[in-house]
């Protein structure tokens, strides 16, 4: 249902202008209507209820290296974007060209990636005498960074197309796509994070989220797995939010929290069955119902009283539910429209909707009795189970981001959004090489950076020999992508010839993967030893 309002917008004039000489026009606006969903509530028990079974994924035969399942979201042509509109930007600018290689591109994203994980107070510092860090300093000199990191651009700057972040579109939609195509799971949050954002040449794009640890940046909404695995997400914009999305009409007469999710669930991969966890600023009955009737989705979410439609009338009232004690809890349902609702008093009320799970079975939780001062068990709805062990992917994804997060402080807006992406597609590449890694103690994700960042600088690099003019690959043999990866390292027989590690010892024993010999014998397993940090 859509009607036209109209709106008075004067248009600015100069000062010594009459208010009768002063432009008015009237413009016409569609506003469409929020369809409201008509709800018969009851209190019969619940028929719509499904057992939901986690993935499963099979783990993987193939040895990859950190840097390969970094590319999986940071792929090669990310940097050749990169390297084309930063010496387009810079011969905007300059009128000279900037000349940045693809392994310059490199370069500077592994510096950017150490500086993650070893913190110093200014980037100038891992170039000064007091402090100089030789792993940053040795690959890249000072004004050569400096120039690449004010010259950093990932659009055409005079390609303005209307969008708010056209500016840093092209790697968004790049590093987006490669996060939908991998392999999913079969539960998802959907949540706001931050990206941190001081600066004052952001306009309203920069937005104050009051629940999030850094309360001024760039708000995204992210569809995350219960792993953290981020698989998609979507920018705030205000208005050109979903500027790359359509809805039909009944979606779009929803309000900005159910059409994000809509959004977001839109590049599931086969979605029915699977499962969606949302908080109260997305959740209505009308959302839970749609996924489910239009998209076979399951969805559950703490919800408003006012968005319960009439709902909130049928159930007690929080001062009923305080007075029968901490555990108890009410249930409505509406069987024509698949959706169960449950009100359950802990050390406040809470009130949850869902299209696939009730009350039942309740179980109990242990909380702390002041009284009697010890903790003592109370019943905890299943709906409420469910909701507190499967929510919390797009926090936990936040926190892997904030451990060793990749600070570019600069004065253009779209820098720390480059940074929040490079930081996703690496903790994205170390939950899938968790999820298909063999080894029983899995690097952590400290080492897998440092893997990638030494990675990004040796691998397949040429060199120019000083006596020839001949090109070859260079790939250092104990690199620390290979060396101390846990994957693939087996020992097989060879020639006799000196150990790689205690230098002394004369083995026949030879790692295939790395290609060194190393003593494997009762008393000295340099095997071990090597491939350990």
């Amino acid at each position: 249902m859509a009607n036209s309002s109209t709106y008075i917008l004067s248009v600015p004039s100069p000062s010594n202008a009459t208010r009768s000489s002063k432009r008015v026009y009237l413009v016409k606006k569609t506003i469409v209507k929020k369809k409201k969903l008509e709800v018969k509530w009851t209190t019969a028990r619940f028929k719509y209820s499904a057992e939901i079974s986690d993935k499963i994924f099979n783990k993987s035969s193939e040895t990859k290296s950190p840097l390969e399942y970094f590319k999986q979201f940071f792929s090669e042509d990310i940097f050749e974007l990169i390297v084309r509109e930063s010496n387009l930007y810079h011969m905007q600018i300059k009128g000279t060209p900037m000349n940045m290689t693809l392994d310059e591109a490199k370069d500077f994203i592994a510096i950017n990636i150490i500086m993650g994980v070893v913190r110093l107070p200014a980037y100038t510092d891992y170039w000064s005498k007091a402090l100089r860090y030789s792993k940053i300093a040795d690959i890249m000199t000072l004004k050569r960074f400096q120039l690449f990191r004010r010259y950093l651009h990932f659009a055409d700057a005079l390609g303005d197309d209307g969008d708010r972040y056209y500016k840093i579109r092209p790697l968004l939609e790049k590093i987006r796509q490669n996060c939908i195509n991998i392999e999913e799971e079969h539960r998802f949050s959907v949540d706001e994070m931050t990206v941190p954002y001081k600066g004052t040449r952001a306009g309203t794009r920069k937005q104050y989220i009051k629940n999030k640890p850094r309360k001024w940046g760039f708000k995204i909404f992210v569809r995350a797995g219960i792993s953290g695995m981020v698989y998609d997400f979507l920018l705030y914009g205000g208005e050109d939010t979903f500027r790359f999305h359509q809805f039909n009409a009944e979606e779009n007469s929803m309000g900005l929290g159910a059409k994000v999710v809509i959004a977001l669930s839109k590049t599931i991969k086969e979605p029915a069955c699977k499962v969606i966890y949302f908080d109260n600023f997305f959740t209505s009955i009308e959302l839970v119902y749609h996924l489910r009737n239009e998209y076979g989705i399951f969805s559950l979410g703490t919800v408003r009283p006012n968005r319960l439609r009439g709902g909130d009338k049928k159930l007690p009232s929080d001062n009923i539910l305080k007075k029968r004690g901490r555990g108890a809890f009410s249930q409505i349902t509406s069987n024509e429209r698949k959706v169960a609702v449950v009100k359950w008093f802990d050390n406040k009320c809470f009130t949850i909707a869902s299209s696939y799970a009730d009350a039942h079975p309740v179980d109990h939780v242990l909380r702390y009795n002041k009284d009697k001062k010890r903790k003592e068990p109370v019943p905890c709805p299943n709906i409420v189970r469910q909701y507190n062990a499967h929510m919390g992917g797009v926090d936990l994804a936040d926190m892997l981001i904030a451990l060793y997060r990749t600070e570019m402080r600069a004065h253009r807006w779209y820098i720390p959004l480059f940074s929040q992406m490079l930081d996703i597609c690496i903790n994205n590449a170390w939950l899938m090489y968790r999820r298909e890694t063999k080894c029983p103690k899995p690097i952590k994700l400290k080492e897998f950076r440092c893997a990638i960042a030494d990675s990004l600088t040796t691998v397949d690099r040429v060199v120019h020999s000083k006596n020839t003019e001949a090109k070859k690959f260079v790939t250092p043999e104990n690199q620390m992508d290979m060396r101390y990866d846990q994957m693939g390292h087996m020992p097989s027989f060879t020639s006799k010839g000196r150990c790689k590690l205690c230098v002394k010892g004369q083995t026949k024993f030879i790692c295939n993967k790395c290609q060194v010999r190393l003593c494997l014998v009762e008393d000295r397993n340099c095997f071990y030893y090597y491939h350990q940090k």
